[in-house]
């Protein structure tokens, strides 16, 4: 199965969730990631707490994060307005129908702006398409994927960086997304990331030609 980036002639401002920026920081290239998708991007200040939270424990995300927003990379933007009240209205009522703040921030300030929203969790995906039906939603893998960004870290660069994404922060790939992933960091490396397990126990480990 051919897969291709959803970011082709990406034009609008782009806010990334949590889970986006993890998974980019443990790339260890998230710097050069970001500046080649050469849009405008956004984050929550509720995602920028959410990953704050880790410090704690010694992770190194936070600081990470906060240099990439010290150097202009990532802009922090607060919600108001209606993108308030869609937020609010995400994070209440029945678990199986709310989300945490910062995906529910995510999406509010993207729908709101008529921007993109980079996100990656299955739940928070189904409740965007329910809600905001023409939210242009972004996951990891489309960012690596994305042209300007292979072309910027070049092949062998990129292999390594979704491995260690795949490894360190266990990036979840969509099972479309799966033999670009596969042939991209060799199949011989796909039973050691644990997000890629649920593919080999579906059948598709073996690659489509």
């Amino acid at each position: 199965m051919t897969f291709s980036s959803c970011l082709i002639n990406q034009r609008n401002a782009i806010v990334l969730d949590a889970s986006v920026i993890i998974n980019l920081l443990a790339t260890d290239h998230a710097n050069t990631i970001l500046q080649a998708l050469a849009v405008p991007l956004y984050v929550t200040d509720y995602v920028v707490r959410e990953i704050e939270q880790g410090a704690v424990n010694g992770r190194p995300e936070p600081a990470l994060l906060a240099q990439l927003i010290s150097n202009q990379v990532l802009i922090i933007k607060e919600l108001t307005g209606t993108a308030l009240e869609d937020f609010f209205g995400m994070v209440s009522g029945h678990t199986s129908s709310s989300l945490g703040d910062g995906e529910a921030a995510t999406l509010a300030l993207a729908y709101r702006n008529d921007l993109s929203a980079a996100i990656d969790e299955k739940k928070a995906t189904r409740i965007a398409a329910e809600r905001f039906a023409r939210l242009k939603l972004v996951t990891t893998v489309d960012i690596l994927a994305y042209a300007p960004v292979r072309s910027s870290l070049g092949n062998e660069v990129l292999a390594n960086a979704t491995l260690h994404a795949l490894k360190r922060a266990r990036m979840q790939v969509r099972e479309h997304q799966f033999d670009w992933i596969a042939q991209l960091i060799g199949i011989e490396n796909v039973a050691a990331c644990p997000s890629l397990k649920r593919h080999i126990r579906r059948g598709t480990y073996v690659l489509n030609p």
